[in-house]
Parts: structure tokens; sequence; C-alpha cells
């Protein structure tokens, strides 16, 4: 999100604008699991729900996203975002869920409830049919986390645009 907003305190305000939409559309279109006290989110969805068409945008707000962030900044987003989907594209199995966000609220980071959601979330994705979970990470800190959790690197890049080095893993179910 600091490419998106590169300022700190503009980040701060429009981090909810960014998530909200995308609970919601997930709320409609994919899952939401939370940690039993709400330490964390995580949102996954079906890769044949993918890319979202006109009116999914609509229904979850998402289409309202360069309003309420800005047009720079959405662009910055919108040009990242779409590559990086390009590339998972071509390179996710059939039948594959999307892993969108894993988010631990900052005082429970490093508690275990991160690894529980994803752990949770591959054993419904599976539930649902799924044959396999991929996964995007613009943090390589990350990567050493989601390969302890049975995930394998299928692809490292970086986004002509951003210049942000990217990792997508791919986890059998």
């Amino acid at each position: 999100m600091s490419y998106v907003f590169p300022n700190a305190v503009a980040r701060e305000k429009n981090l909810a604008k960014v998530f909200l939409p995308l609970i919601h559309c997930n709320l409609q279109y994919g899952n939401v699991e939370l940690t039993r006290n709400g330490q964390g989110i995580l949102l996954w969805i079906s890769g044949d729900r993918l890319p979202l068409t006109l009116p999914m945008l609509a229904c979850s707000g998402m289409i309202w996203m360069p309003f309420r962030i800005g047009q720079p900044a959405f662009n910055r987003l919108e040009s990242h975002e779409a590559f990086c989907d390009r590339e998972i594209e071509k390179r996710a199995l059939k039948g594959y869920a999307y892993l969108w966000v894993v988010g631990v609220h900052p005082k429970f980071a490093g508690k275990g409830f991160g690894a529980q959601m994803i752990q949770s979330a591959l054993s419904n994705m599976q539930r649902c049919g799924r044959t396999a979970c991929v996964l995007r990470t613009d943090n390589y800190k990350n990567v050493a986390l989601y390969e302890h959790l049975g995930f394998e690197q299928i692809y490292a890049g970086t986004e002509p645009s951003s210049q942000l080095p990217f990792w997508m893993l791919s986890h059998a179910l």
C-alpha cells in the first residue's frame, strides 16, 4: 500500500476505503473468515469468479474505488493488480481458489492467527471443490511463512510500472 499511497497519513486514511469494498465483494462472491475474537480477517474467492465482472464490481461497490481513493492512487493500484492478476491467470491450476487478503491486527501479529485462518481457509476451499489455493504477496518476508504452511513458490517477478517485486505461491488441496 505504500506504493498506492506514498504519504503515510493518506495511506492510513484510505486503507478502509480499499479494504471495505474487498470485504463486501467477498461477502457476496467469495468467502470471509474471521478469527474468533476479531484479531484477523482472511478473504478468498474461487478462481472461476475472476476476473470480476462489471456487475460484480458494481454490486460490491468496488466500481466506486477511483472516486473514493482518488484517480492517481487508483491508477497505481489498478496497474499493479492487473499485471499480477494476469500472471496468476497464466499459472494457476484449473479449479483454484485465490487467497486475496490475510490480515492480522498488529497487536496480535506473530501469535499464529494468520496461520490458523489459512489452515481453516484451505479446508474450506477443499470442501468447496477447489483443487489448489493460489496467493500473491508483495512482501518477501511472507514467502517463508507461506512455505512453512505448505505453499510452493510458482513465480517471482516485478510489476513493470511500479517496479515492485511480487511472489506467487500455490498449495495443492
